[in-house]
């Protein structure tokens, strides 16, 4: 099983003015990112707009994405569904593919968000952790779900799950929580979801993360990584203030449209959101561009 460290890219799925799915650019970006020191990329996460798209359209970017993503990569696929029957369906789709997957990725249901309990929870990630082949991440992001959350005791229930293997964090408070309920473990990891995070996960042993700035500073993102493995908290602290300050400025601004954004300025093929969401104005790209100028990430 391919180790979760290191820095993930929650890949972005680019889109034409049209609304439709621009393969080629995907697959240019996989090009680019396997060049890096990546340790692997996530499709069909929030950057991947994957609610934005049919179940359809959702095979084929992870179908196409398997077969783009370096050999020395890790790989995951985003497959959570609103219910279970749902998700089940689409996890079968998935797996009798037979495509090149290491994880699959499942986003907490939430659309009644009261019923979501640690019970209904634990059940519907335990079914699906059953019903796999191939082996589960669970993924909590509220500010995308509702703002459901997975508590730490569930985690800690679904972490003793043989087929679970790990959790993206893309909560602004619990990391300590999960660290405290399930860090250390040699079966189980706990991933930040966003640079924010990403020094908390380290100190308290984490490997890494699945972070959006990845996308356009893949090789930034993974240095912040390498110098904390290799040179110290000190040296890679230095390094994530400085990079952190120019994400803001840059592709934190605006969600999903602010990553595409700053892909594009970087060269790489972020295309445009898909509507209803509006791409970055033109004022904000200039703005961008003159903090990429300005940090010397263009020339």
């Amino acid at each position: 099983m391919r180790n979760l460290g290191g820095i993930i890219i929650p890949a972005v799925t680019p889109f034409d003015e049209s609304g439709e799915i621009r393969f080629d650019m995907l697959q240019e970006n996989y090009q680019a990112w396997n060049q890096t020191s990546v340790g692997g990329m996530m499709c069909l996460g929030s950057n991947g707009e994957f609610r934005m798209l049919s179940d359809d359209e959702a095979f084929e970017v992870i179908r196409v994405s398997s077969s783009c993503a370096g050999l020395d990569k890790c790989f995951i696929a985003g497959v959570g569904r609103e219910s279970l029957y749902q998700t089940l369906k689409f996890v079968d789709r998935v797996q009798s593919a037979d495509l090149r997957i290491d994880y699959l990725s499942v986003l907490t249901p939430h659309y009644f968000k009261s019923l979501m309990t640690d019970d209904a929870l634990i059940a519907y990630f335990t079914a699906i952790a059953n019903f796999s082949r191939l082996p589960i991440l669970l993924y909590c992001a509220p500010a995308f779900a509702n703002d459901v959350t997975i508590s730490a005791e569930a985690v800690r229930v679904l972490a003793d799950h043989p087929n679970i293997h790990g959790i993206k964090d893309t909560s602004k408070n619990m990391m300590n929580a999960y660290m405290d309920a399930v860090g250390g473990r040699e079966d189980f990891e706990v991933l930040s979801g966003s640079m924010s995070t990403v020094f908390t996960c380290m100190d308290r042993g984490g490997k890494g993360g699945v972070v959006s700035a990845a996308n356009y500073f893949p090789a930034q993102c993974a240095e912040v990584v390498r110098l904390y493995q290799e040179e110290g908290r000190e040296k890679a602290w230095a390094y994530y203030t400085g990079l952190q300050d120019v994400i803001k400025k840059t592709g934190a601004r605006g969600s999903v449209a602010g990553v595409k954004c700053c892909m594009n300025l970087m060269g790489l093929k972020g295309g445009l959101p898909r509507k209803p969401v509006l791409p970055i104005s033109k004022e904000v790209e200039a703005e961008m561009r003159q903090a990429l100028l300005e940090a010397g990430f263009l020339s």
